[in-house]
């Protein structure tokens, strides 16, 4: 970007700020697409301060003028035809009846150096399409002009068809003075060609309104704001990206909801959930859809737990029952006698013979009968006692193995799980699981029946008997639930990859979209910007429009007031302030075709004379068609004007242009093209500046009306003119050769006030070699250097030397001034 531009977008930026994220936004867009890239993806944290500054020069840029133009093959143009033109600001008139091959010029050098003709931008008809090839050529076809180019110095340029290429299939090259061809984009005048282009055609004009959108683009294009329509259209597709990826994202929901609202699964539902309403929860949505996280309590977890359910094994209810059966075989193989009492007899009895073994032989200290406690009673007793401990531990081994038995038995016979009272199953059977769970667990013996044979023996046969249709209830119900679980799982595993998917796309996105809104705040301040710099900088452009048509109105009752570029994308046009006898009013609506051409000529006039422009030629062809008179008159006023520092080349059929520069004495060069039979062209100088000062001062001689003594002053004058405009054009050849600019030449010109500095500056290239010009002309023949010094003097004091030989000689002076200054 432009640092005028720049300053000028900041400092606005100071007066109308934006938020900060909006901010950084703006100024990364006028940056580059890189920059606003690197910006939308930091957000606000990070803050810009200008975007980065463009090398680009302001100033005005290198100038071109032609110098000839040659074609053959081409449109109207058969064998080889040249047109040459002065190099260097003027006014050159091409005249020619339709037909003559005057426009194929015109239209040669448009598709030179652009390839095609605007003209043809639109779908031609073949038959002007398929017409651009002459048909009285069967050579190749080419296109080959000569310019002059400040600094450069001469360029060829040239573009060529073999035979029976098309339009599209030509061969071009640039060679400047001195070196080797090259590509003809080396000129560097792509953008300029579309900005300032040099070329008007007839048709044109008439369509320069028919066309808003395309006329607001070339008005636009000459302003310099580029880098602000580019940065607001990188803006633009900021916003569309992020708004088309949302509302995608929004329709890839809206199926899925749809799929989601028709499936009965608590993982939809959540998803369904989470995915209503504005604001989205996508971390609930990912957790139900992948389950990490997920907090299941519903049919699913039920069905889940259903799969879990286990119940005793055979080989533990197998081992169990045998440990029942084993502990009641047990109690059945000791006596009667409980294990207790048998150890408690034994006891009183040890107790018995221990009071024996003290106290000797005596009454029994428990029944106190006589003499019971002997010696044989107490063999007789350690027998009984050692018999009752035996029968105590048999007992009570028994009893131990009874009570571990019926412990692991009481552990297999647990209550039903609460699960199997679940009412939300998925229209899973319960029952009978609950109820022969049920049976399993309610059938077994009372503690006092376990206690028993017959109670350990029963229980056991329970066990052994109900385990077998406990297992296959549970087992049963199990597979019915991992049934359902896999349907669920078939139905729900597409659903939730595709929820998962939408999710992993929506996060960046939603993500992205929360920028749209400051998007929108910096291409709107921009836009705004935007319009009120671009109405500012296209002001000095309108002001001179206006002053254009002021002279090219000549009689209209129009007028013409200010200039505004608006509207948008396809609404964009150009608007103009116009009056018709002083009331507003739709000009366009009611102006003639006449009129209408005029408007267009001055738009298009200011706007390819730019400043900025390198192409210091323009190209009309047939802007008189539709004019009146006084419009005609006006034309070459304005072509005056602009011909003062542009090389202005107009091709007309219409010999009133021709009559109106000759009438109102503007200098111009008029050429002549005629056509001969199989499109032979020949182009020839019809009014030449110097010859017309020769003609005049012939005719003046010639008309006996004349004074002599006027006749003796204003001949020498105009022979001296004559040699004067000779002089300067030598000028502008030679120095646009040499590769001056245009300003330099025309300061070096400014600065020339002596007839011999003129003629220095063009023999020598050196204005103060005055002194050696006639010793030049000498060199040349004594007669060049005598007439020069007459005409010098002629224009001071009455030439009294014969009139008509002074014509003649200054004739011959001309000729070789411009042999010595090619």
């Amino acid at each position: 970007m432009d640092d005028v531009l720049l300053g000028i977008v900041l400092q606005r930026l100071d007066e109308e700020p934006l938020p900060n994220e909006a901010s950084n936004l703006l100024l990364a867009a006028l940056d580059s697409d890189d920059a606003l890239t690197a910006q939308l993806s930091a957000g606000a944290s990070e803050r810009r301060i200008a975007p980065a500054e463009s090398s680009q020069l302001s100033a005005v840029p290198v100038g071109a003028y032609l110098r000839s133009l040659t074609v053959s093959g081409f449109r109207g143009i058969g064998p080889s035809a040249t047109l040459e033109v002065a190099p260097g600001p003027g006014l050159t008139l091409v005249l020619g009846r339709n037909g003559s091959g005057k426009s194929s010029f015109a239209e040669a050098l448009e598709v030179l150096l652009t390839g095609s003709l605007m003209r043809w931008a639109r779908p031609a008809p073949a038959v002007v399409r398929d017409g651009w090839r002459s048909k009285h050529s069967e050579a190749n076809a080419e296109i080959q002009a000569e310019f002059l180019i400040e600094r450069t110095g001469k360029a060829t340029v040239s573009r060529s068809w073999l035979a029976g290429a098309s339009l599209e299939g030509s061969t071009a090259w640039l060679q400047r003075h001195g070196e080797k061809r090259e590509a003809i984009g080396d000129l560097g005048w792509a953008d300029e060609l579309k900005q300032y282009r040099p070329f008007l055609s007839h048709a044109e004009l008439e369509a320069f309104f028919s066309r808003p959108s395309e006329l607001y683009d070339l008005l636009a294009s000459v302003l310099g704001l580029e880098d602000l329509t580019t940065a607001s259209s990188r803006l633009n597709a900021a916003r569309k990206q992020r708004e088309d990826a949302l509302a995608a994202i929004k329709e890839r929901l809206e199926r899925l909801r749809a799929r989601l609202g028709e499936l009965d699964d608590e993982r939809a539902r959540a998803c369904l959930a989470a995915l209503t309403g504005k604001n989205w929860d996508i971390p609930a949505a990912i957790s139900a859809a992948t389950g990490v996280n997920f907090a299941d309590d519903g049919r699913l977890d039920v069905l889940r737990r259903l799969t879990q359910l286990s119940v005793p094994t055979i080989a533990d209810v197998s081992s169990t029952v045998a440990c029942l059966r084993n502990a009641a075989t047990r109690l059945e193989d000791v006596p009667g006698t409980e294990a207790g009492q048998a150890l408690a007899l034994a006891n009183l009895l040890d107790a018995a013979m221990q009071h024996h073994h003290v106290h000797g032989d005596g009454d029994c200290p428990v029944c106190g009968r006589p003499g019971a406690l002997t010696e044989q009673w107490r063999a007789e007793t350690q027998e009984h006692v050692a018999r009752l401990r035996n029968e105590a531990a048999a007992a009570d081994a028994a009893m131990t193995a009874s009570r571990l038995a019926v412990d692991h038995a009481m552990a297999l016979v647990q209550q039903p799980p609460a699960i199997l009272d679940e009412s939300s199953t998925a229209g899973l059977d319960l029952e009978h699981a609950r109820e022969t769970w049920m049976e399993w667990a309610n059938r077994r013996p009372s503690s006092a029946d376990l206690a028993t044979i017959v109670g350990l023996r029963t229980f056991a046969d329970h066990l052994e008997m109900a385990l077998p249709s406990l297992a296959d209830a549970v087992k049963n119900l199990s597979e019915e639930a991992a049934h359902e679980i896999a349907r669920r799982e078939g139905k729900w595993a597409p659903i939730a990859a595709d929820v998962a998917s939408w999710c992993a796309d929506a996060e960046p996105v939603l993500e992205a979209s929360k920028l749209v809104a400051s998007i929108k705040k910096a291409r709107a301040w921009l836009v705004s910007a935007t319009g009120d710099i671009r109405n500012a900088r296209l002001a000095p452009l309108a002001d001179q429009a206006r002053a254009t048509w002021a002279m090219l109105r000549q009689e209209s009752n129009v007028d013409l007031g200010a200039f505004r570029l608006a509207g948008t994308s396809t609404q964009r046009k150009l608007e103009l302030d116009v009056s018709i006898d002083g009331a507003p009013g739709a000009a366009l609506g009611v102006m003639s075709q006449g009129e209408i051409n005029a408007l267009a000529l001055s738009v298009f006039l200011p706007r390819a004379t730019m400043a900025q422009s390198p192409f210091r030629f323009l190209v009309i062809d047939d802007p008189v068609q539709a004019m009146d008179p006084a419009k005609v008159d006006g034309l070459a006023r304005a072509l005056r004007q602009f011909a003062a520092n542009r090389q202005v080349i107009v091709f007309t059929h219409d010999n009133r242009l021709a009559a109106a520069v000759r009438d109102l004495n503007i200098k111009a060069t008029v050429m002549e093209v005629t056509r001969r039979p199989r499109s032979v062209v020949q182009v020839r100088q019809r009014l030449d500046p110097v010859e017309q000062a020769l003609r005049d001062a012939s005719a003046l001689k010639s008309d006996p009306a004349v004074p002599a003594g006027v006749a003796m002053r204003v001949i020498p004058g105009l022979c001296r003119t004559a040699v004067e405009v000779a002089l300067a054009d030598g000028v502008w050849r030679r120095q646009l050769s040499a590769g001056r600019t245009r300003t330099e030449i025309e300061a070096e010109l400014a600065e020339v006030r002596r007839f011999a500095s003129l003629a220095a500056l063009a023999m020598f290239g050196d204005a103060n070699q005055d002194s050696r010009v006639l010793s030049r002309l000498n060199g040349l023949g004594r007669v060049f250097a005598d007439t020069f010094q007459a005409l010098n003097r002629g224009a001071h004091q009455p030439y009294t030397g014969d009139l008509r030989q002074l014509i003649s000689e200054t004739s011959r002076l001309i000729t070789k001034l411009r042999e010595i200054m090619q």
